[in-house]
């Protein structure tokens, strides 16, 4: 068996994470260029795609992609070009690959771009953060990001034509999730770990809009309210999920992305035969 780690080969995440499986006996390829990786999609006259992704000439198992790794600067637009088409092969094989993805790109981005106050806006018991703004008026904020391309900013320190989300955090009531496969772990001092089980339907609701985003490797960063129903506020969701943020589950945290990639699915279901008729019943003599 053997998987497919998309990332550079200076992404401490991939590698780790690939020296992880190879001790359990799963080898894990990191692979980020067409020297190792050949993709192909077809598309039938029924409109019925076929991808096929393989790595060193065999296809693999399950796929953990880590973004887009073929950032270096281009010298000419041919050759920026040329990445960029490499790039939308790749996403696009791997979005419509069969097989088990990590953080499967899709129509929502590559990796996917996960809003907060997206998910806030539609389930009950995690609120939102913060406010929308053009930046003008950050009173009592202490952390902002620019809501164009996520980058966080100096509160203090914006332009009049950046639009902003600015929320004010509390250190004391703020806590890093991280959502790993099926398991969710908590990062940071035990002594402050949350009970995750009076926020097990807000936790629950984060995990769905992760998989609808086809996201299985995440942080979260949510505060607990003081509200008695357990009520989340969600501060920040992110697919960059990078070891030193999650050193201290990492073993942990690899074994469930390996139990991701290589769990069998279940046989389809056989069809029960078809019941055989009664036969009528005789009539009962009258008298």
């Amino acid at each position: 068996m053997t998987l497919l780690v998309l990332a550079d080969s200076t992404d401490e995440t991939a590698v780790r994470f690939a020296r992880a499986a190879s001790e359990r006996g799963v080898e894990a390829v990191v692979a980020a260029d067409f020297d190792r990786l050949a993709v192909s999609v077809t598309v039938s006259r029924e409109l019925r795609p076929r991808s096929t992704v393989l790595v060193d000439g065999r296809p693999p198992a399950g796929i953990l992609c880590r973004g887009r790794a073929d950032l270096s600067t281009r010298p000419t637009p041919a050759a920026r070009f040329a990445a960029d088409e490499r790039q939308a092969a790749v996403w696009s094989a791997v979005a419509l690959w069969p097989g088990p993805v990590v953080n499967r790109p899709t129509v929502h981005g590559y990796p996917p771009r996960l809003d907060p106050l997206e998910l806030a806006a539609s389930a009950p018991g995690v609120l939102p953060a913060g406010t929308l703004t053009d930046g003008r008026d950050a009173t009592g904020a202490n952390h902002a990001y620019r809501i164009s391309d996520y980058v966080p900013l100096d509160p203090a320190a914006r332009t009049p034509f950046d639009v902003v989300h600015l929320t004010r955090i509390d250190a004391g009531r703020t806590h890093r999730l991280l959502f790993a496969g099926t398991s969710t772990f908590h990062l940071g001092d035990p002594g402050r770990r949350p009970d995750l089980a009076r926020h097990a339907p807000q936790v629950t609701l984060i995990r769905n809009w992760l998989h609808a985003k086809q996201t299985d490797f995440a942080i979260v960063t949510v505060e607990t309210a003081e509200a008695a129903d357990g009520a989340l506020r969600l501060l920040e969701a992110s697919p960059w999920a990078n070891h030193h943020q999650f050193a201290s589950v990492a073993d942990a945290a690899y074994a469930a992305l390996l139990a991701r990639l290589t769990r069998q699915p279940r046989p389809p279901r056989q069809p029960r035969p078809p019941r055989q008729p009664r036969p009528p019943r005789r009539p009962r003599p009258v008298g």
